[in-house]
Formats: structure tokens, sequence, C-alpha cells
């Protein structure tokens, strides 16, 4: 059966006691870290980027802030600790 998937847009913005990575995180977000949620950039600074994703539909897509905290629990387990607003798009 085909998975369907939720596209979603992403804003990050560093954490004051991570600003030394935040550029580290943001490329590696871009390079794979979240295995099943492929990122594109669209902008970035040095405290601040959006992306473009999609992930597989399920419980952790019901709302934004779940979505959201779904994907910083994820990112927690790879050592990237950023603050994450979700906007899925319906």
């Amino acid at each position: 059966m085909p998975v369907a998937f939720i596209p979603f847009t992403l804003h990050a913005s560093v954490r004051q006691d991570h600003r030394r990575t935040f550029r580290t995180d943001i490329e590696r977000l871009t390079d794979g870290h979240l295995r099943s949620t492929p990122l594109d950039v669209l902008r970035s600074t040095n405290t601040e980027a959006v992306f473009r994703g999609a992930v597989p539909k399920g419980a952790h897509t019901a709302t934004n802030a779940s979505l959201a905290q779904y994907l910083q629990d994820r990112l927690a387990c790879e050592n990237i600790h950023l603050d994450l607003t979700v906007s899925i798009e319906r």
C-alpha cells in the first residue's frame, strides 16, 4: 500500500545555549539526518532557517504542534537542538 506524505514548512531558530553549532546543525539536517523526512533549505541566516519537507502520514501529523514535537524529539536523538515551528500544508 502506498504511503501518503504530508508536506510542511519548518522554521528553525537557534537556541541560546547552542548558538555555536547552529550552522552545523542546519547542514546536518539537509544531509539526511532525518532519514525518512527529506528537507530543502528555502533560506537561512546565522540564527534562523526555513525548510520545506514531507513526512509520512501518521499520528504525529495530526497538528502543527504534534509534528513539531515529533521532529524535535528525532533531532534531539541526533544531538541537534533547535527551536522549531511547523506549518502543515493541507
